[in-house]
């Protein structure tokens, strides 16, 4: 697929373009292959491009700088830039990150040419944690000097499913893996979603099959290894504390790479019951934020031996007996975003939509519960289930659900259901949502 990286991206180009006719530093952020350089470019095609490669020596890097942009050779990093400034070149510095490791007093330089001359010069980098060290934190060499920033995000479903001219499954499918990453889709040629995913990630030299160990050694650098333990046993489903803490000497260690995880690196997050106070709540989950590295650990790093060993038979009999109940989770996250984004309409205007957990004291103890998706306001509550198969019997999993809502303290909200699913057995006019209805949803929003 061609061009999908400017799908829905109208925003962040008009952004750019207000910036054209003055002097700006510029920042761009956002995970690896999610469009940064591939808008930068689209935004300034005239402008001097500099890619900073990761550990090599300054001399190199200067050497490679100058040869590529036909220019002068160099000494100083600061000599490229007040030499491309007084051309009046826009300059685009890629992977800006990566001058910590390489010479990084660049950054003290760089902001004196900052403050002292009239410039355009815009930065990306994937690495969320460098960036902030070297753009965010108090006393970091170029703290306050952004004057302009673009926090570049995957991009909508509702976009994706206009471009890819596919069945709803068929996008559901691709999504739950690559969810909105345009590089991703431009692999993606016309056979089936499922024939692309095992053809990418886990055929033979598959291209995308060392892809997340490539997103976490660009974000951990040499603690890669460690973080992978945590992020792996989240996607293995291990989502409480407890069960995290076991891959660890102790239950400390493991809070404080959750909290690096959740703060620093922004890939895990911490989900509490709807109806709960997050900071009180003791029923805390984790999760990941991306679904590629979800994927990536379920289906590719847990079969690391297997791919050693050429066993690609095997791990494509797995990915066809757990991929429907891992796009089953995907499809509960979905559902959320659309009812979040007004895509699927609720019968009353929500203040809050997540999910609601709990525990009850039955006949044999405590019990607990789970719904897969909540949404709340002062006089409401919905209560809805997610199925990723097709004819569901709506009326059984409606009294299921009415069942567990019995364990949540409403109040007086009035109460309302919904249940999303392939395909139903019998609909129930009001409740039960299927993919025909969301196809014709975001048929009608992609005609507007």
């Amino acid at each position: 697929m061609k061009n999908i990286n400017f799908i829905g991206r109208a925003a962040e180009l008009a952004t750019i373009q207000k910036l054209k006719k003055k002097s700006f530093f510029l920042v761009v952020k956002g995970r690896r292959r999610i469009g940064k350089t591939t808008l930068l470019k689209r935004a300034f095609p005239n402008a001097a491009y500099i890619f900073i490669w990761p550990n090599k020596s300054i001399t190199w890097l200067l050497e490679s700088v100058c040869t590529e942009l036909d220019i002068p050779h160099f000494h100083h990093f600061s000599d490229i830039i007040n030499y491309l400034g007084a051309r009046k070149q826009t300059i685009i510095i890629d992977e800006f990150q990566n001058l910590l490791t390489i010479d990084k007093s660049i950054y003290g330089e760089l902001q004196k040419i900052i403050d002292e001359n009239t410039l355009q010069i815009a930065v990306a980098g994937s690495s969320h944690s460098l960036i902030k060290k070297v753009l965010y934190d108090v006393g970091a060499p170029l703290y306050g000097r952004r004057t302009a920033e673009i926090s570049l995000q995957h991009l909508g479903f509702k976009e994706l499913y206009k471009e890819l001219k596919r069945p709803i499954a068929e996008c559901i499918e691709l999504w739950s893996v690559f969810e909105g990453v345009p590089y991703y889709y431009e692999l993606v040629d016309k056979r089936t979603a499922q024939k692309n995913i095992t053809s990418l990630l886990l055929e033979r030299n598959a291209l995308l099959q060392n892809e997340g160990r490539a997103v976490l050694s660009v974000e951990f650098g040499k603690e890669a290894k460690t973080y992978s333990t945590v992020l792996s046993s989240i996607a293995e489903g291990k989502t409480k504390l407890n069960e995290i803490a076991t891959a660890f000497t102790s239950k400390t260690e493991t809070i404080k790479y959750l909290s690096l995880l959740r703060n620093e690196f922004e890939l895990v997050q911490r989900k509490t019951p709807l109806l709960s106070d997050p900071k009180k709540s003791k029923e805390g989950h984790y999760g990941l934020y991306d679904n590629f590295l979800m994927f990536w650990f379920k289906f590719v790093d847990k079969k690391r031996d297997y791919i050693e060993q050429g066993r690609y038979k095997e791990i494509i009999h797995y990915f066809h007996k757990e991929f429907p109940a891992f796009v089953g989770l995907q499809f509960e996250k979905l559902i959320t975003q659309l009812l979040k984004e007004k895509i699927i309409s609720l019968p009353f205007s929500a203040t809050a939509i997540g999910s609601q957990w709990g525990s009850y004291k039955g006949e044999q103890g405590r019990n607990t519960y789970q719904i897969d998706i909540c949404a709340v306001n002062e006089k409401n509550i919905l209560f809805a289930e997610c199925k990723w198969k097709e004819n569901v019997d709506a009326e059984h999993v409606l009294q299921q659900l009415r069942r567990k809502s019995k364990h949540v303290d409403c109040g007086e909200r009035d109460e309302h259901y919904m249940i999303f699913a392939k395909s139903f057995t019998k609909k129930k006019k009001g409740i039960t949502i299927d993919l025909h209805d969301i196809e014709q949803m975001l048929r009608r929003l992609n005609i507007q």
